[in-house]
């Protein structure tokens, strides 16, 4: 279980409520992540894994539920996407700078598994596949 212990901020994008936390990870690792209606898990997050490396760590079946949720059009989703995404970036600047200062990040806005999420959150077709696990990226 995550344990958020800053709540940096929040934002409402389309019928979610995404909050930013730093967190201590059930290790005790610290991290920065995005939880969607304030829930225990988050869907998008950073972690302290190595030292001065920060890791970025997808929840995958987590991203097929809320794109299997989703009853907005592909234009709706595509603004939303942006929205999400213009939230992620700018609290990710706010983590390296005050969570992760002076280590070598990978950023959302460099990643190559963020323009998969985007296809799929915006074309989502009902019944993905519940096999997918989490993800991580790391620099």
């Amino acid at each position: 279980m995550f344990s958020k212990n800053i709540l940096v901020e929040s934002a409402l994008v389309g019928t979610f409520h995404f909050y930013a936390y730093v967190f201590n990870n059930p290790q005790g690792l610290i991290g920065f992540g995005i939880f969607p209606n304030n829930g225990p898990d988050p869907i998008v997050y950073f972690l302290n894994k190595k030292s001065n490396r920060i890791s970025l760590h997808f929840d995958e079946e987590m991203i097929i539920q809320l794109c299997e949720r989703s009853t907005f059009t592909t234009t709706e989703r595509r603004l939303l996407f942006k929205k999400f995404l213009d939230f992620v970036i700018r609290l990710e600047e706010k983590a390296a700078d005050i969570v992760f200062k002076g280590a070598k990040m990978t950023y959302l806005s460099n990643s190559r598994e963020i323009v998969k999420y985007k296809r799929m959150y915006i074309h989502c077709k009902k019944g993905l596949s519940r096999q997918a696990s989490s993800q991580e990226v790391e620099s």
